[in-house]
């Protein structure tokens, strides 16, 4: 589903799946405040989560820990990819008549296993 990365995109996701007749039993959700939103907008609706659904976030925000349900999501080195990134400028700056090389900066990622998922029912 098409949304931003806000907890009101979360929350409209909800009403759409709640809409369905045919629901998923897990939903993966682009961002953390994505994932809130949408926990909030399903519990609204009278759905389970992880009972009914189960929802992964991507970010790894501190809130995800403390959320109730306590959050499944992939936690990423925000301060790594902030590094990187400050770096790619600063050369880019250093040197602005360089062609741009298109690259690939992989950075380390870790699933946090917690409270909003359970196995299909």
């Amino acid at each position: 589903m098409r949304g931003d990365f806000s907890l009101q995109s979360g929350h409209d996701a909800a009403a759409r799946i709640l809409a369905m007749a045919d629901r998923p039993s897990a939903v993966f959700c682009a961002a953390d405040m994505v994932a809130f939103g949408l926990i909030s907008g399903l519990q609204e609706g009278g759905v389970s989560v992880p009972g009914d659904i189960s929802v992964i976030g991507f970010d790894g925000i501190d809130m995800a820990e403390y959320y109730v349900p306590a959050l499944t999501t992939i936690w990423q080195d925000r301060h790594r990819i902030g590094l990187r990134a400050a770096a790619l400028l600063l050369d880019r700056l250093a040197c602005p008549d360089d062609p741009v090389v298109p690259q690939v900066n992989m950075v380390d990622v870790a699933l946090m296993m917690r409270d909003s998922r359970a196995p299909p029912a």
